[in-house]
């Protein structure tokens, strides 16, 4: 009997190491492998945060790139882009801390610099906002938001825009809804009709409440006041080529190019009308010059990386057979 369960054991053992043989154990992932699984999750993380906020989103928004911070703390541009949702929100002292964070991982990142500016000017500490407003043209010279940002903030204290009329518009700044907004920038045109930046600001409110035709009207108003207001040109050419008027966006884009040739908002939407066009060449030259002013902008890589997959398709579409 005892002969019998030692035969079986035997067999059983002999059956464990040709086990061992066959079905060998995987690796322990090294350091580098586990970095990288980091890193490709926080990335994930960052990429539905952008999809969120470009949905107006923004309390998910800012989910995502907080979770993707806990993976890559010391990341300023998501501090950064931390920073835009909570001003979204209406989280202004939320606001800060982020790009007062991003601003101290990386010194020159000039965009941060000008909201953290920016910020301050919702504020109405405008002494504040004017030394950041310098801080990132000091950076970047041919930042085109900061520039104007930092006209913007030494006309206030100069007292040459009406206190009331602006009051409003930082009041519509600060507003948690849309409809809000309209209030707002409708009183302070109330106050001074010829309000550049408030005819600007409204048909940016139309437009995310989908009234294209009002938004486009109020962009006219502004342009007729102000031809060379790069915002209200560059944002005309957007609702132009939302509405499949490529030909006309265009334009637009390279007007508010003419006069600002650094404003790389513009020079991104200029590509994304060639590209809606069917003009990938010059949505390459548009995207790759965005690029080279902006090197770490994930929103330009991702629109690269759309225009080289459509490219690769019109390849593949041309060699095949009739």
């Amino acid at each position: 009997m005892q002969k019998h369960w030692t035969g079986s054991l035997l067999i059983l053992l002999g059956l464990f190491l040709i086990g061992c043989g066959i079905f060998s154990r995987k690796k322990a992932p090294s350091e580098q492998e586990l970095r990288e699984a980091r890193m490709l999750e926080a990335e994930n993380h960052v990429q539905d945060g952008i999809a969120y906020f470009q949905k107006q989103k923004f309390r998910e928004a800012v989910r995502e790139w907080r979770a993707a911070l806990k993976l890559i703390p010391n990341d300023a541009e998501v501090h950064n882009y931390l920073g835009i949702a909570y001003h979204r929100l209406g989280l202004l002292d939320s606001a800060i801390v982020a790009h007062r964070q991003a601003v101290r991982l990386d010194s020159l990142y000039y965009q941060a610099w000008n909201n953290l500016g920016y910020i301050y000017f919702l504020k109405g500490q405008y002494d504040s906002a004017l030394v950041y407003f310098e801080k990132a043209v000091a950076i970047n010279p041919t930042y085109a938001q900061a520039k104007t940002n930092l006209q913007k903030c030494r006309e206030i204290l100069a007292g040459k825009i009406p206190l009331r009329a602006f009051a409003l518009l930082q009041e519509a700044e600060k507003a948690d809804s849309l409809p809000l907004q309209l209030k707002y920038y409708r009183a302070a045109l109330s106050v001074d009709s010829n309000y550049t930046d408030a005819w600007n600001n409204l048909g940016v409110t139309y437009a995310y409440l989908g009234e294209p035709d009002s938004a486009m009207d109020c962009f006219y108003r502004a342009l007729k006041l102000n031809p060379n207001h790069v915002q209200a040109l560059n944002n005309l050419g957007y609702m132009l080529d939302l509405s499949g008027r490529y030909e006309e966006a265009i334009r637009f884009f390279k007007r508010a190019l003419e006069v600002d040739p650094g404003f790389v908002t513009a020079l991104i939407n200029l590509g994304d009308a060639y590209f809606h066009k069917g003009d990938y060449p010059s949505a390459r030259i548009a995207w790759e010059g965005a690029l080279r002013l902006h090197p770490d902008d994930r929103w330009i890589t991702r629109r690269l990386q759309k225009l080289e997959a459509a490219e690769k398709q019109g390849t593949e579409r041309a060699g095949e057979e009739p």
